[in-house]
């Protein structure tokens, strides 16, 4: 292993990033976006033609956008930080530049082991503030939406290390998707838990296409599947009352039922009408909770909420239709990776990216993971990592054809 600099601000980021639970991980963010910002400094010139990949000019496109929508409704200094909100998505591009001058890139499997090391800390934190300490929705420090989150996607991210390898002792981070639902289920989000099902449905199910040849790989998947409702099923019955009722009660918060969930619906159904109203740029971030307060004074959360709740939502509101093909672009960038053949036949970055893009969209039908969060971050930086894959793949097969 040789690190050099580059190299060491990778590493930096992606442990600061993955590792931290609840609120030690906004601390982490700040170093991770440390760390992208020195490597932009010190590598954005040399690794110019690194702005030009796909999945960087996707994320330069919806911050493109976005901004474009402020100068039509500027009312306050607040418009003006609707494209900062997704600045953070920087990162990944910055991350990327790293890919050539980095020595040494921590493999799938590292970066596995860290993701599963990152929820197993969750998981343990989780639980004895739940079951020790008695905390109803714990979030180890952080609130239990964002904590649920992150160790869900942390947790399904270390799936990349099933194809990392051929040792068998590689399927247990299939044990990563079983704790991160367990966290989101202690936590009693309903948002992560269901990011955490469709991770895991994705992952299995691109898992089965590239291993369905190995013997131990539909043993080792029953395993989990079992393990996992055995484990939801005990915390379940230790008085996770959402948990319980996820798919009855799921959909509640898209229609008024009288409910407790009737703010989630005043929110969206905001969003909906900010559309109607103003279907290509939106009201602007300043203005983001006005209709909400406008059309139901009657929940009283509307006036104290800062946003929609969920990314789509808020997209919508402070940019209109572009907001949303910009909220598209960043949940695609992923996906671009693979526009290049090479990452196709590359296993880990196949299902990273499907990960990726399938996690946040699950995760921000409900909740806003758009921002300057540690849940921008971890998604930003997952991403990075994978793009210095990608390229060093290009990388490789560009000195083969040299020689």
């Amino acid at each position: 292993m040789r690190l050099n600099f580059a190299s060491a601000l990778l590493v930096i980021a992606v442990a600061a990033t993955i590792l931290p639970p609840g609120y030690p991980a906004y601390i982490g963010s700040y170093i991770a976006l440390i760390a992208a910002i020195l490597g932009l400094l010190v590598y954005g010139w040399r690794e110019r033609a690194s702005f030009r990949h796909p999945t960087a000019l996707a994320i330069m496109a919806a911050i493109a956008l976005v901004a474009a929508a402020v100068p039509f409704v500027y009312r306050g200094e607040q418009d003006i930080l609707a494209p900062v909100l997704i600045l953070p998505m920087l990162s990944t591009i910055a991350l990327g530049l790293l890919a050539r001058p980095a020595k040494w890139v921590p493999s799938p499997t590292v970066f596995a082991m860290i993701c599963l090391l990152a929820v197993f800390i969750a998981l343990v934190g989780g639980a004895h503030e739940r079951f020790v300490l008695g905390a109803y929705r714990p979030g180890m420090g952080n609130n239990p939406i964002h904590y649920g989150s992150l160790a869900a996607m942390a947790g399904c991210l270390a799936m990349v290390g099933v194809v990392s390898g051929k040792s068998p002792w590689r399927y247990l981070f299939l044990l990563g998707p079983v704790l991160g639902l367990g966290c989101a289920v202690i936590a009693d989000s309903r948002g992560p838990m269901l990011g955490a099902m469709v991770m895991s449905v994705t992952g299995i199910a691109v898992l089965s296409i590239f291993l369905w040849r190995e013997k131990l790989y539909p043993i080792a998947a029953l395993i989990t599947v079992a393990v996992a409702i055995g484990a939801v099923a005990y915390l379940v019955g230790s008085g996770n009352e959402r948990a319980t009722s996820i798919f009855q009660s799921g959909l509640n918060i898209f229609h008024f039922t009288g409910g407790s969930d009737d703010i989630r619906a005043a929110l969206y159904a905001s969003a909906v009408e900010i559309l109607k109203n103003s279907p290509i740029v939106g009201i602007g971030l300043g203005q983001i909770m006005v209709t909400a307060q406008t059309l139901f004074p009657q929940q009283g959360e509307v006036f104290t909420l800062e946003n929609l709740h969920a990314d789509w939502a808020n997209f919508a509101a402070m940019a209109g239709g572009l907001g949303l093909l910009a909220w598209l672009l960043l949940l695609a960038a992923p996906l671009f990776l693979l526009l290049d053949p090479r990452a196709r036949l590359d296993q880990p970055v196949v299902l990273g990216a499907l990960l990726l893009s399938t996690g946040q969209l699950a995760l921000g039908i409900s909740n806003a993971t758009f921002g300057i969060l540690p849940q921008t971050m971890l998604y930003a930086v997952a991403l990075g990592y994978f793009l210095v894959r990608a390229r060093r793949l290009g990388q490789g097969a560009a000195q083969q054809s040299g020689h």
